[in-house]
This record gives C-alpha cells, structure tokens and sequence, in this order.
C-alpha cells in the first residue's frame, strides 16, 4: 500500500529555535518558510522532508512510553554522527552507538524540544 516515509512532522514550541537546529545541528535545508509558525524543511539529497510546526506544547518524553521516533540515516558511521552531536552540545541519550547488526549501530539524541530522534549508521 505504501512505499515509504517521505515527510515527518516535528511540532516546537519554539518554530525558529527548532528551524536553527534542525538546518544548523542537522543539516537540513528550507525548502518553504510559510510564516512564524510553520516551515518545510529537507535533507539535502532531497529524500527526506520536515514538516515543522511552532507554537506547540511538548510532551513529556519516557522512554518506557509508547512513541513514534523516527531514524536518520548517518552520512558517516555512527560513531561519527555521534561525536558531532555531541561536540555541537546536542543531549545524546546513550554514551555511544550500539550494534544493530554486524554492520550497523544506533543511539538517539534530544531536539530542543524533548523529541526522541534515533540515527542509524554503519559501525
């Protein structure tokens, strides 16, 4: 029925804080600023897209509770991805990648907002 994930929403309270970190941090682009509180933003290979929304109240991140999260796919190898987020002050929830496979790692990080993002990576 479908063919994949092509646009994910990310709700900020903040649209512009969230805007400087997901181009600055992440390396997306802006393909489309529609106002103070709503932009359109995309990988630079074009394949992934944001749909980011301000003016939204978070809410509260556990780890235990059932969520939907979403994976990046690293440019580099994990353990790379990993050390810019952390050099660029990015809250990393584990203290490196950790095996998937024989040949692929993960960890997850914290947007300004609290929201979970996981990246996966060749080791």
């Amino acid at each position: 029925m479908f063919k994949g994930i092509r646009t994910v929403v990310v709700y900020a309270t903040d649209k512009t804080r969230a805007q400087e970190f997901y181009t600055r941090v992440l390396g997306f682009e802006v393909a489309h600023d529609l106002g103070p509180e709503l932009a359109f933003l995309r990988s630079r290979n074009g394949e992934v897209y944001i749909y980011l929304e301000g003016g939204k109240a978070p809410a509260s991140a556990d780890a235990g509770a059932c969520r939907l999260s979403f994976f990046l796919e690293a440019e580099k190898t994990a353990a790379e991805a990993h050390a810019e987020l952390r050099a660029a002050g990015v809250r990393l929830l584990q203290e490196g990648p950790e095996p998937v496979s024989d040949a692929d790692a993960c960890f997850q990080f914290l947007d300004p907002d609290g929201n979970i993002i996981e990246v996966s990576g060749k080791l």
